[in-house]
């Protein structure tokens, strides 16, 4: 019997390695990985990253999820903060109804090094991905309750990513 799809909802703030857990789930485990901030530049070529904008994204990217729940795959969100207890339990709600279930995994990090990581990239595909964007959604971060895997993002994040993966593994293996 094959076992319900996972969904992966990576909670945490920009910077604290949310696409490299997610790129890792993919590479390692086979997840069928959803990047909300590739769609938006993919429906926005020169996107202004409006709320529009981000509103149609969040669509597509759910629809994607939609369809992988229907086929049974395994799944990993990224380019989302999941900042909201409300996005974490409608999502949830969602992919129920598609017989799915919700893995939150949150990428425990301070601000004030989500900032200074995120000062020192380049080449995200979100341009509006910026110090003060860290500071907007930890503005508004509720951390999540019972029942989320948490990790420390404040260790290398090799060592984060095995984390991830190991725990993600050991969900996925049949009982």
């Amino acid at each position: 019997m094959r076992s319900k799809p996972c969904v992966v909802m990576l909670v945490g703030l920009p910077g604290s390695g949310k696409s490299e857990v997610a790129v890792a789930l993919e590479r390692e485990l086979g997840l069928h990985r959803i990047d909300r901030d590739l769609i938006r530049v993919a429906l926005f070529p020169r996107c202004s990253f409006s709320p529009a904008e981000k509103r149609a994204a969040n669509h597509a990217a759910l629809k994607a999820l939609e369809v992988n729940c229907l086929m049974g795959r395994h799944s990993v969100l990224d380019g989302r903060t999941f900042s909201r207890l409300r996005e974490r339990v409608e999502l949830e709600s969602r992919i129920e109804t598609f017989g799915a279930r919700a893995v939150a995994m949150w990428l425990n990090c301070p601000p004030a090094l989500a900032r200074e990581r995120v000062a020192a990239s380049s080449g995200h595909h979100a341009a509006d991905r910026t110090p003060d964007l860290v500071d907007g959604v930890a503005a508004r971060f509720e951390a999540p309750g019972l029942g989320c895997l948490e990790l420390d993002a404040c260790q290398p994040l090799g060592q984060m990513v095995s984390e991830a993966v190991r725990a993600v593994r050991e969900l996925l293996a049949p009982d």
